[in-house]
């Protein structure tokens, strides 16, 4: 049980802002006792107000509850509130609430100007603030009272003001007693509940359709899964190819580079052979002047001569043999060259066939990028770099798309088993009302069984009804009296007969049957009675039934009759018979 153990008052209604005023409350029972204006409803005003936060009635808004600055001849007062309870927990709380008024020039101002709710660790000893906020704490008081508010405020520390409430009308009685019962937080559950259960049911709805929709998405996302793991491989196969391209392209250029360092060679030797060619020709001519000098007469010696000749010779023969290496190095430098210039057109095929697989490789590049960009902007993945895109950048791209689906799979997952609770709860919900219903239909079945034994009964009883209707109907009543009569003078007959014998027992009996004849006539005089006022109100209501179908059909022509007139009255529209007259009074006026 929670108690309050003391509160300090400073600067509130006739309490002195300079002066701490502590009031100590005590166990199990505190009077309070004072003139008039001492203070006493203060008190009580305090404790409202420092559990509730709700200022007393005629406050004015805190400017009346505040000590008045005029009254202590200052600018402005403070006040303060300060109160320790022990929780329903048997916790030490101590709440603090502190307020200022304002004089202005023209008017008062009020202001809650600090909030505090502090507790003791048990463990360490120092003070733990629970909130500051005047809202938490005006919510978290009443619960570590375990009072509600509503108690707090109209039953525990209600104003001598406002004490009359249970006198008031009903309405503002109602809502008295419903917050203090909470009987308003039973209302508001259930129509949150139902709110709740709406929701759920739209929610599921909606998720049913999101369901389909991300089975449409998990289908695409599998369709170009296997787009992308075909544009791998496709993609795999292009990087094998075109690095063997690249391997015979560095193969090629090598053979070209070697081939155009030959071809230089070749040039070279070609122009060597052109200047041994044009050497010797101009040998030749030096030859032929010196053949004709030769006519001359020489008067070097003959053995000169000889050995110049020899000499000769031997320079002419070292000159055939170089001019016979350089025919037979060009005759190699050129059969080299021709197939050096076969390998050329070969290489150049090769280079044909490597641009057009280039360009084939640039057409899939431009479809990959065309496809990662559909399909970031079909999975919302956010921008892209300028296309076209490198294979690294491709590379990435594609690993966001698949990290996309993976998340994509990961949600769909968990919606599926989200889906299936939710489908197995409602399941059961349902299994629950099939037993319910399957339950009713049973009882359905019972009293439909009951209510046609009743019905066959009461066919029985209609058919037994006729019967005696049809023996009563068969029954002469003019015989009847006659027979009665006739027994009356029986009767009397036997009495005298009986009164001259005085036969005791002979007497009783013939009294019973009497008595049983009686009985038996009446029963019949009343069914005969019955059956005439039955048969009077047959005939009433079937009367009343014909002239009911006559006034129905009349009716029924009249208005086939009028049919069209009723619906110009009424703008092309003809509405149903029991509106018909309301319709057309409206219409006319």
């Amino acid at each position: 049980m929670s108690t309050v153990d003391k509160m300090l008052i400073k600067g509130i209604r006739s309490f002195d802002p300079e002066n701490r005023n502590v009031i100590t409350f005590f166990k199990p029972l505190t009077l309070i006792v004072g003139p008039n204006g001492a203070g006493k409803t203060t008190i009580i005003e305090c404790l409202k107000l420092s559990c509730t936060g709700e200022l007393p009635p005629n406050a004015r808004s805190g400017h009346s509850f505040i000590h008045d600055p005029k009254v202590a001849g200052e600018t402005e007062t403070k006040g303060q509130i300060k109160l320790r309870f022990k929780t329903a927990a048997g916790k030490d709380v101590v709440c603090i609430r502190s307020f200022q008024l304002t004089q202005k020039a023209s008017k008062m101002e009020y202001k809650a100007i600090e909030s505090v709710l502090q507790t003791i660790n048990p463990h360490t000893g120092e003070k733990v603030c629970l909130s500051y906020r005047c809202a938490d704490m005006d919510r978290e008081i009443p619960a570590l009272m375990g009072v509600s508010k509503a108690i707090l405020e109209n039953v525990i520390f209600v104003h001598q003001d406002e004490a009359n409430w249970p006198l008031q009308d009903s309405s503002t009685l109602k809502k008295k007693f419903d917050d203090i019962f909470s009987a308003t937080r039973y209302t508001k559950a259930l129509e949150v509940i139902k709110k709740l259960h709406k929701d759920q049911a739209q929610e599921i709805k909606t998720l049913k359709l999101k369901l389909e929709h991300l089975e449409t998405l998990k289908n695409a996302a599998y369709k170009l899964r296997e787009s992308i793991a075909q544009d791998q491989q496709k993609t795999e196969s292009l990087k094998n190819q075109i690095q063997d391209l690249e391997k015979n392209i560095d193969n090629l250029d090598a053979k070209i580079h070697n081939a155009e360092g030959t071809l230089k060679d070749l040039r070279k030797l070609e122009d060597q052979k052109s200047t041994k060619i044009a050497e010797r020709s101009t040998l030749f001519k030096e030859q032929q002047k010196q053949y004709q000098n030769l006519m001359e007469e020489n008067e070097d010696t003959d053995e000169e001569l000889m050995e110049w000749k020899t000499k000769f010779d031997e320079r002419i023969m070292l000159l055939e043999n170089k001019i016979q290496k350089l025919e037979s190095n060009k005759e190699k430098l050129n059969s080299e060259s021709s197939g050096y210039r076969g390998k050329l057109d070969q290489y150049i095929e090769e280079i044909g066939k490597l641009q057009r697989d280039a360009e084939n490789l640039v057409l899939l590049k431009v479809e990959r990028d065309s496809a990662i960009q559909q399909l970031y902007a079909r999975l919302n993945l956010g921008s892209l770099p300028n296309s076209p895109f490198s294979d690294e950048v491709a590379l990435n791209l594609t690993n966001q798309i698949q990290v996309r689906l993976m998340e994509l799979d990961k949600d769909l997952d968990e919606k599926k088993k989200s889906n299936e609770m939710k489908l197995k709860t409602a399941l059961d919900c349902y299994m629950g009302a099939n037993d319910r219903w399957n339950s009713a239909e049973a009882q359905r079945k019972a009293k439909l069984e009951i209510k046609n034994s009743i019905l066959k009964r009461l066919e029985e009883k209609k058919i037994d009804r006729d019967s005696l209707d049809h023996q009563i109907s068969e029954v002469n009543l003019s015989r009847l009296d006659e027979r009665e009569k006739n027994m009356q003078i029986e009767m009397d007959r036997k009495k005298k007969l009986l009164d001259e014998r005085n036969f005791d027992a002979n007497i009783q009996q013939k009294q019973h049957e009497v008595y049983a004849i009686d009985q038996k006539i009446k029963v019949l005089s009343r069914e005969r009675d019955i059956i005439s006022r039955d048969a009077e109100d047959r005939m009433k209501l079937s009367m009343n039934k014909r002239e009911l179908e006559n006034k129905i059909t009349q009716h029924k022509k009249i208005i086939n009759e009028y049919k069209d007139k009723i619906r110009g009255v009424l703008k092309g529209r003809l509405p149903p018979d029991k509106d018909l007259k309301k319709e057309i009074t409206q219409a006319l006026r």
